[in-house]
């Protein structure tokens, strides 16, 4: 495994993992749920916009630039609004490890829609991922159960928009297709709270972690993602970055007094593992399939 491509991968992982802490000083901050999904996918695509100008790298065009801008105005915009909903109801590592139950979704989708089969190593993480669930929120932990709702809807929905994003035309640079989800994605919470009103961080320190989301958890995220899955592929890509929920459950007790019981913790291990046997076997099956 090239060692660059690992770093990346894992720098990718953090980035993402950090969300939540920046959300919560955020909101913390009065800054509102729309308002920073908003900053987030602006501050983001426009990272991105100006690599992409810089490099030339040419943007989708027709049909990949409509499916590009849909799921990114819709699936992508209503999974982040999950997502950040949920973190004002529940800690913020048991938010991140039900949005990353999105593997498992992904795979029962799949399979649902014909694109995929589910082999005995699927069902069986299916079955892993059941237990760790039932240990996770079996325990007493800070989150009440429309945070519980809004985190496991936020996985399901992103897992449609992984499964949609993948029948998309393969020609489109990454990068740009990032860049048409992130602007989509702002152009529709930016009209949201045009007419419900802007909530902007009150202090400087609200900002600083408004642009912590959309420079180093999306922009920066998303780039370094997309380099080192060019020089590890999806696999092992996937398998590095169940990583992103135990920087999240890390940096929530650091920062935030999360505190999480042994069983919790336990579950949690369970519910990364069944991801991890998921991110395995679909890699394994592409490879056969291709041989």
């Amino acid at each position: 495994m090239p060692l660059s491509g690992f770093f990346l991968i894992i720098s990718s992982a953090a980035g993402f993992g950090s969300i939540a802490l920046f959300a919560h000083l955020a909101h913390a901050d009065g800054v509102s749920t729309t308002t920073l999904i908003f900053l987030r996918f602006a501050l983001g695509a426009a990272m991105l916009g100006a690599w992409i100008f810089i490099n030339r790298i040419p943007l989708p065009r027709g049909r990949a630039l409509a499916g590009y801008s849909l799921i990114g105005g819709g699936l992508y915009a209503a999974a982040a609004a999950a997502y950040f909903a949920a973190l004002q109801h529940a800690s913020s590592g048991l938010v991140s490890l039900l949005l990353y139950t999105n593997p498992i979704c992904v795979a029962v989708i799949s399979a649902i829609a014909g694109f995929d089969r589910l082999g005995r190593i699927e069902i069986g993480a299916l079955l892993l991922a059941a237990v760790g669930l039932t240990l996770t929120l079996a325990g007493d932990h800070s989150g009440q159960p429309i945070g519980i709702a809004l985190g496991l809807l936020g996985g399901v929905v992103y897992a449609l928009y992984i499964v949609t994003g993948s029948r998309l035309p393969a020609q489109t640079s990454p990068l740009a297709g990032a860049f048409v989800v992130l602007a989509s994605g702002a152009l529709v919470h930016g009209s949201i709270a045009a007419v419900t009103g802007f909530d902007w961080p009150d202090t400087s320190r609200g900002w600083l972690a408004a642009i912590g989301i959309g420079i180093f958890g999306s922009a920066f995220a998303i780039g370094a993602f997309l380099a080192g899955l060019r020089q590890i592929g999806p696999t092992r890509a996937s398998v590095l970055s169940t990583v992103e929920p135990l920087v999240t459950v890390t940096l929530g007790a650091v920062f935030l007094g999360e505190r999480w019981q042994a069983q919790q913790l336990f579950g949690g291990l369970v519910i990364l593992l069944a991801a991890t046997l998921i991110a395995t076997a679909s890699g394994r099956r592409a490879t056969q399939e291709i041989a």
